[in-house]
C-alpha cells in the first residue's frame, strides 16, 4: 500500500513499484484510508508520507497500521528529521527513505526487507 497525500507521487512510487515485480494493494491519502485498506487483509507494507491530507500524519498511521493489523512501514518523505525518526520507531519501520524519491534505495529497502521475511 502506498500512503502519500499527492497523487502524481503516489502514482510515480505506484508505477515504481509494480515495474520492480510488487503488487500494489492501493493508495490511500489519509491515515483513515489506509486503514480502511489495511482491514482488508491484503496489505503486507506500505510506503509511507509523513504529511498526510486530513489533518493526519504518517507517524500516527504507521502506529495505527502496525497496532491494528501488524503492517509495518518504509517511510519515504521529506520531513524525516532525527526526532520524526526516533517517534516513528514503535511502528517498527524498515526503513526511512528521504525524497524526492531514489528508485534504487527503495526497491534496495523492500528487496531486503521481503527476503529477510521468507
Amino acid at each position: 500500500m502506498i500512503v502519500e497525500d499527492e497523487a502524481i507521487l503516489a502514482l510515480d512510487l505506484s508505477w515504481l513499484l509494480v515495474d520492480a515485480g510488487y503488487e500494489v494493494a492501493g493508495i490511500a491519502r489519509t491515515m483513515h484510508a489506509a486503514l480502511r485498506l489495511a482491514a482488508k487483509g491484503s496489505v503486507d507494507l506500505a510506503t509511507m508520507d509523513i504529511r498526510l491530507a486530513g489533518g493526519t500524519n504518517g507517524v500516527e498511521t504507521a502506529l495505527k497500521l502496525w497496532q491494528d493489523h501488524e503492517v509495518r512501514c518504509l517511510f519515504v518523505s521529506a520531513s524525516l528529521d532525527e526526532e520524526t525518526k526516533c517517534q516513528a520507531q514503535p511502528a517498527q519501520p524498515i526503513g526511512f527513505v528521504e525524497k524526492p524519491i531514489r528508485e534504487q534505495e527503495i526497491i534496495a529497502s523492500l528487496n531486503a526487507h521481503f527476503s529477510r521475511a521468507t
